[in-house]
């Protein structure tokens, strides 16, 4: 039988008070919920025996978005923290409301990923969000964002960075996403808030929420580790993972104009031409009412998998602009320059 330890909760993360070589578990205290006490939010920290960078590692900003949480257990089980140089911060549950009500939102309905920093006063998920940067992320020196698609959705493994600036390429470049989206920041991001303060950071999207995919997983996980030996927090070679991702300027998604049942017919990762018919929205008489036509070529990141839909339903997120190609070796490798990108 396995021995259950008990797990301590903190006021603050102060790692340089940790013990150096070991694998540290708590709960850091946020904001107060409705029963009068502090969510807690899940910590695991690796403090290498050497001094190092400091990795963070966030997953389930949104709270249905569970593949992230898999890929920081199986990275525990992969890390000698005797043989590591520096540290890792595992946050496995971000927006711990949101996982308890199983949704993607705060417990006051708000987006997260779409406030930060949040605010030292204001809605509880503002404050929520204020000290989950303030206490967490800010002791980061690099941030992998691991998200999935939202609720009734599908994604492809890919990713989401701004390509223009090297630090991030370069942490897009040591993953083996399937699609690289060139994704400029979005106000309010998790991902735009650490790299406007100094900590480059990238979206890693794991395929389906509520789910563990563990092919998605698996693949996510020898992405990270790969950053890993690249900063040369673990030992190993880095490996020449990026030789067939499509690398995308931008993004968007294409809406259904009717209401009805709705079937989406390329795959994940297909590519599509102009003009072809992507969905169909029938009657519930099995009458097509509309066929979504895509108005540009292009490939499928996501796609949405519920038959039944609203007008106005997203229905296929396209990557659009195929840009540059791309390096045979990346960050790390001896043939690897910057300016090849």
């Amino acid at each position: 039988m396995n021995k259950v330890l008990i797990i301590k909760t903190k006021e603050i993360l102060k790692i340089s008070s940790l013990k150096s070589g070991e694998v540290h578990r708590f709960h850091i205290q946020l904001s107060d919920n409705s029963l009068g006490v502090p969510w807690r939010v899940p910590l695991i920290i690796v403090k290498g025996q050497e001094k190092g960078p400091t990795v963070g590692l966030t997953a389930a900003v949104h709270g249905n978005e569970l593949n992230g949480i898999s890929t920081i257990f199986k990275l525990i089980e992969e890390i000698d923290p005797k043989k590591l140089k520096g540290n890792l911060v595992l946050v496995p549950i971000s927006n711990v409301p949101g996982y308890l009500m199983n949704q993607r939102y705060f417990s006051d309905g708000v987006d997260l990923n779409r406030i930060m920093p949040g605010k030292e006063k204001g809605a509880s998920s503002h404050i929520y969000a204020h000290l989950f940067i303030k206490k967490i992320v800010k002791k980061f020196d690099y941030l992998l964002d691991l998200h999935t698609a939202s609720h009734g959705r599908v994604n492809s493994l890919y990713l989401r960075a701004d390509l223009e600036n090297e630090q991030t390429r370069t942490l897009a470049f040591l993953q083996n996403p399937q699609i690289i989206v060139q994704k400029y920041e979005i106000q309010g991001t998790l991902r735009s808030w650490a790299n406007e303060n100094g900590i480059p950071a990238i979206t890693i999207e794991i395929g389906n929420p509520s789910a563990f995919q563990h092919s998605l997983i698996d693949e996510t996980l020898e992405g990270i580790l790969n950053t890993l030996r690249y900063l040369k927090m673990i030992e190993g070679k880095v490996k020449d993972m990026v030789t067939s991702a499509t690398i995308c300027d931008h993004s968007y998604w294409l809406y259904t104009k009717k209401g009805g049942v709705i079937d989406v017919l390329p795959n994940l990762a297909e590519k599509v031409t102009q003009g072809q018919i992507v969905a169909k929205v029938y009657d519930v008489f099995g009458q097509v009412r509309e066929e979504i036509i895509a108005d540009r070529a292009g490939i499928v990141i996501g796609k949405n998998i519920n038959p039944s839909c609203d007008a106005g339903t997203r229905v296929l997120h396209l990557g659009m602009n195929i840009i540059s190609p791309i390096p045979e070796s990346i960050p790390g490798s001896k043939q690897f320059n910057p300016t090849d990108v």
